[in-house]
């Protein structure tokens, strides 16, 4: 069996790479660190109901380059500014009540770029105006820093407002008053539960479901656990219409209330991936329609198929031809985008190479204030094709913060 330290030899890039060496440095000194994460993972939230698994939890401390973080600042800064107005409040008849966009929740892929001097780039990989996994990432954050103490020192976000520290500063985005819920369809059957209880644990939400609502002379109310009824000032929003049963009905007595929003269900329809074929992206990333493919001149095996209003890696074809092309079913619904060739950030315990994609979960201050990287996340996985349902439990896989590097 291979030595820790020959596996940290053979993770490194040989180039200048996304990672740090601190990040090298620390995967050598804990290997295997899920036991002892998952274990401060259920000290922290006081043992929850549903523990995290352990399969989905990184094993390799992503601590970015300076290079890697200077990409992501850029990319995340031109995605906010090319998206503009679109961000903005909109007079819809539907959603009177639903102020600007407040989160925008966008991926990157780490991909194999030689007409670069470093080797590699990333590239959008897709986008929503939803919020994802942010309460984890702290968690996860918090428990792997009782094992890399050197992570305490570093940032998984940035430019949060001035003078907060980051739970404050997040907790005034997504729970910003007392009362405040996350709502969900049947949240404690859903694979994000873990997710919501950290979120109860560090923003005093409660979390419930829209059964437990109802409109009360335009105010919304929600039946607590001993059975009364109270105002809602605020909902952290987790549920996507579509999803509910009894949409007609739940949409009428969202849109009639009075009351604030983080990640406004209206949203998830307004702007997804959708918009991209819209976006003057560079055109190595330049996306079309379906029934515009042929627009990107590029071989229709070069290109990939993706549906606008889907997550979690569903409504993703890759293996295209014109003919599959041409077939879609409701082709307005797609993209068409250039397949990139993803490049492995490091090696995993065992040897296996480790794809990363970043998600960049960006707030969007209602106040005015600038808007600020809340949080950066990788998925690492031991295939090029990137997705939660993907992960198997193997060495290397899992969801991890990515952390800028020292100073």
């Amino acid at each position: 069996m291979r030595t820790a330290a020959a596996l940290k030899r053979e993770s490194r890039p040989t180039g200048p790479g996304p990672l740090d060496p601190l990040a090298y440095e620390l995967a050598a000194r804990h290997p295997q660190p899920r036991a002892a994460i998952r274990a401060a993972w259920d000290r922290l939230l006081d043992t929850p109901r549903f523990p995290l698994d352990a399969g989905s939890i990184g094993e390799i401390p992503f601590i970015a380059s300076h290079a890697l973080i200077d990409l992501i600042d850029r990319k995340a800064t031109g995605l906010v500014d090319m998206l503009g107005p679109r961000l903005g409040r909109r007079d819809d008849p539907a959603w009177p009540r639903a102020m600007a966009a407040d989160v925008l929740s966008a991926d990157l892929a780490i991909v194999h770029a030689p007409e670069t001097e470093r080797g590699w780039d990333l590239r959008w990989v897709e986008l929503q105006t939803f919020t994802s996994l942010v309460s984890t990432i702290y968690t996860l954050h918090l428990a792997a820093g009782e094992i890399w103490p050197e992570l305490n020192d570093l940032a998984f976000w940035s430019g949060a407002p001035r003078g907060a520290g980051w739970r404050e500063a997040a907790r005034s985005w997504m729970a910003p008053q007392p009362g405040s819920l996350l709502l969900e369809n049947d949240p404690w059957s859903q694979p994000t539960r873990p997710d919501f209880e950290a979120a109860r644990r560090w923003f005093d939400l409660e979390v419930t479901d829209p059964k437990s609502l109802r409109l009360q002379s335009g105010r919304l109310e929600h039946c607590d656990r001993n059975g009364k009824w109270r105002p809602v000032p605020h909902i952290a929003n987790r549920l996507i219409l579509h999803e509910a049963p009894g949409r007609a009905e739940l949409e009428h007595l969202l849109s009639s209330a009075e009351i604030g929003w983080h990640s406004h269900p209206a949203w998830y329809y307004r702007l997804d991936k959708g918009v991209m074929p819209d976006l003057p992206l560079p055109p190595i990333e330049r996306c079309a329609r379906g029934p515009n493919w042929r627009d990107l001149l590029l071989p229709p095996e070069a290109l990939v198929a993706k549906r606008c209003h889907s997550h979690s890696g569903a409504g993703v074809r890759l293996a295209m031809n014109a003919a599959s092309l041409d077939a879609l079913e409701e082709p307005q619904d797609w993209i068409v985008q250039p397949r990139f060739d993803p490049m492995p950030v490091c090696r995993a315990r065992d040897g296996a190479e480790l794809y990363a994609e970043i998600r960049c979960v960006i707030a969007l201050p209602a106040n005015g204030d600038p808007p600020w990287l809340a949080c950066r996340l990788a998925r690492m996985s031991r295939t090029p094709m990137l997705s939660t349902a993907r992960w198997s439990g193997a060495p290397g896989e899992g969801a991890v913060p990515v952390y800028a590097p020292p100073e």
